[in-house]
């Protein structure tokens, strides 16, 4: 994954993201321009490894484009980077201010990660990049010379775009209300703090906070139907498990030739073990495979720490049952009642009890790191 950063600049307008999502919902992609400085004429050191780069950009192999003014970072996905004129997909300010747009980036879908904390900003996200062009250093804040747009790789690779549900995109949810922030705020503080919030997929923090906002805006309804706040409570473990399970198996595929001769049916469909790296299976899919002899052998041969054979082979079976005896009574037509919703509730948030989604995020945490 390609990842690149640029140092906007609020001096052409205050409001340079609202802006451009404006022109997104309209149009369902807009063109950022990298505006050429005025105040200084200095070429690119490394400008080949940027049109390298540029090059190799399309819908299929698009790229994370990180904007920041220090106080907030989003991060956009660019599926294509040109110097054509694309003034007419771009807010009107570029033509009105006559910007000489250096290059252009064609974003189809922007995520809010930080907005106005600059400490977050600067100490959980910037300071997950390293400088490619640069030493390879941790990127810096104070006292640097970066010229834009820079080449950063992710300490913990963060791929905001993949594995999203069909037609899910965060622009349609930025520039969220005040609830929203403060719910997000009071997971941060109370349940999963900033060394997990930001390892959330962001499709399943989207979920959970806007399974707390119904919850919390329909507790004391004795007659309300709590079947969706379930679904989206359980769509987050759902979509963190198979993310575990991908990292998992990406480390005991690389490990073990029997690993990687596994074939699996779902529904009547033959798999090959390489395809739970792309595709989501169903968690009976996941219990089924940790249980066999040839994936227990190549955990116990791929880590020395023996909590992570513990936890796959005992805690997360547990855990896909809990998940399951919910769903399955939502699914098949029963109306969720408060209780099970205030159950699946507290066991993800960890509500007086260890929360399963920190659990899944430490331990996938772990696996990443005996990568390393």
């Amino acid at each position: 994954m390609q990842n690149l950063i640029i140092l906007y600049n609020p001096y052409y307008e205050k409001d340079v993201i609202e802006q451009h999502l404006k022109v997104l919902i309209e149009n369902q992609k807009v063109a950022f321009g990298k505006v050429r400085s005025k105040l200084k004429n200095i070429e690119h050191n490394f400008q080949d490894d940027l049109e390298n780069i540029y090059k190799s950009v399309d819908s299929e192999n698009y790229l994370q484009l990180f904007l920041t003014d220090y106080a907030s970072i989003y991060v956009a996905k660019v599926v294509k980077i040109t110097n054509e004129d694309l003034y007419d997909l771009a807010p009107a300010y570029y033509k009105e201010k006559n910007l000489e747009v250096e290059t252009w980036f064609l974003i189809e879908d922007i995520c809010e990660i930080v907005r106005n904390d600059f400490e977050k900003t600067r100490d959980e996200i910037l300071a997950n990049f390293t400088t490619v062009n640069f030493g390879n250093h941790t990127y810096g804040v104070y006292g640097s010379n970066y010229i834009y747009p820079l080449i950063v790789n992710q300490k913990e690779d963060r791929r905001f775009f993949e594995d999203l549900e069909d037609g899910f995109k965060y622009y349609i949810d930025i520039f969220k209300s005040p609830k929203y922030l403060a719910i997000k705020q009071n997971l941060i503080d109370f349940c999963f703090s900033s060394k997990y919030i930001y390892s959330i997929h962001p499709e399943s923090l989207t979920n959970i906070i806007s399974a707390e906002i119904e919850f919390e805006d329909n507790k004391l309804d004795v007659t309300y139907d709590f079947t969706s706040v379930v679904i989206k409570y359980s769509k987050t473990m759902e979509k963190e498990i198979f993310l575990f399970m991908k990292e998992l198996f990406k480390v005991l595929i690389k490990n073990s030739k029997d690993v990687e001769n596994i074939e699996y049916t779902v529904t009547g469909i033959n798999h090959k073990i390489s395809d739970i790296l792309i595709h989501k299976a169903n968690l009976g899919t996941y219990k089924f495979l940790i249980k066999s002899n040839i994936v227990e052998n190549a955990i116990k041969e791929s880590f020395e720490n023996n909590s992570i054979f513990f936890f796959i082979k005992k805690t997360v079976p547990y855990y896909i049952n809990f998940l399951q005896d919910i769903r399955n009574e939502v699914v098949h037509g029963s109306i969720a009642s408060k209780d099970e919703a205030n159950t699946l509730r507290n066991k993800i948030l960890g509500v007086a009890d260890d929360s399963i989604l920190t659990d899944i995020l430490k331990y996938k945490k772990k696996i990443l790191e005996s990568r390393t």
